[in-house]
């Protein structure tokens, strides 16, 4: 019997991303943006990788792992990049390679993300983040990493810790990781579809992206909206792209007693069919949304997953 040929595809993205330490979303990314490896698909559209492909993805992990940026090395050849992660190890004494991230080690990359918050080195903080989707799930990404992010910026600006400008440039900086997420990890078209946003008066629109991206990394083609939208435009919206579950995140306290109209506004014009989900601080302090019929009020982002699991199942 013949040997299985390097350059046969035969690898799913699952098992590639296992082997090469690269989030799926990473994979895809540097597919689209760069033409790293150009996978084969099935007939129903699954890529397939060759053992040649996984070698040269797990090159180019070491070489970005290193520092180097994906734009600099994705044009090398393979023997090119062995070359580089050879110098690599040389230099480092003959290391087995970067110190692989496992579970503990999200907790060193928030602890880094924080320090690059407070030393306002938005730079750094993207660098961070960007490395973790290399080697997180989603949702670990999430979870464990942009939340607390979100959590600490917060309250270290309400104690005088940190000052507005360093919140805002937080703000920034995650918002633009959020939103490289969404356009990475989205389904394509033929995927049932979830909008996100937040209602009339509210701002702080984190919330939403991170429900959006939830919705694309359990196979939903998510589109965010934006923040501050009436009513009649997240339904319009919600009807022309025929979405079967809206998701709204409500934080700001200043509008907790205006926006529970605008959520039953909504409610109502919605087809009885569409699913309609909030969450956020705001939605646990008001009983009204909690006694809402039609509306689900989730704690988190793990419940919100878990909803999508049910209703895409």
């Amino acid at each position: 019997m013949n040997a299985e040929r390097s350059d046969s595809p035969r690898h799913p993205i699952r098992v590639v991303a296992r082997r090469t330490g690269l989030n799926p979303a990473v994979l895809r990314a540097w597919e689209k943006r760069y033409g790293v490896v150009a996978p084969s698909r099935t007939d129903g559209g699954q890529r397939l990788y060759s053992d040649d492909d996984v070698l040269r993805l797990s090159l180019l992990h070491r070489a970005v792992e290193e520092g180097r940026a994906i734009s600099q090395v994705a044009s090398l050849t393979t023997e090119e990049l062995k070359g580089l992660v050879r110098e690599d190890e040389a230099e480092r004494g003959g290391s087995a390679g970067p110190e692989p991230i496992d579970g503990p080690s999200a907790t060193r990359v928030l602890e880094r993300a924080q320090r690059a918050v407070e030393r306002m080195e938005p730079g750094e903080l993207e660098k961070i983040l960007t490395r973790g989707a290399m080697a997180f799930p989603v949702s670990t990404i999430i979870d464990d990493i942009v939340v607390p992010i979100i959590g600490m910026v917060g309250k270290a600006w309400e104690s005088g810790r940190v000052g507005p400008a360093h919140e805002h440039l937080a703000t920034v900086e995650i918002r633009r990781f959020l939103e490289w997420m969404l356009a990475t990890v989205n389904m394509a078209d033929g995927a049932p579809v979830l909008v996100s946003g937040t209602p009339a008066g509210e701002r702080h629109e984190l919330g939403a992206i991170l429900c959006a991206v939830s919705g694309a990394a359990e196979g939903w083609e998510s589109i965010y909206l934006g923040p501050d939208l009436p009513a009649e435009e997240i339904v319009l919206a919600a009807l022309r792209l025929e979405a079967e579950v809206v998701t709204l995140s409500c934080v700001d306290p200043r509008i907790e007693n205006t926006f529970p109209a605008e959520i039953r506004k909504i409610r109502e014009r919605l087809p009885a069919d569409v699913q309609l989900v909030i969450g956020g601080p705001s939605v646990g302090r008001n009983p009204q949304i909690l006694r809402m019929d039609g509306v689900e009020a989730l704690g988190d982002f793990q419940e919100l997953r878990a909803k999508l699991r049910e209703i895409g199942g």
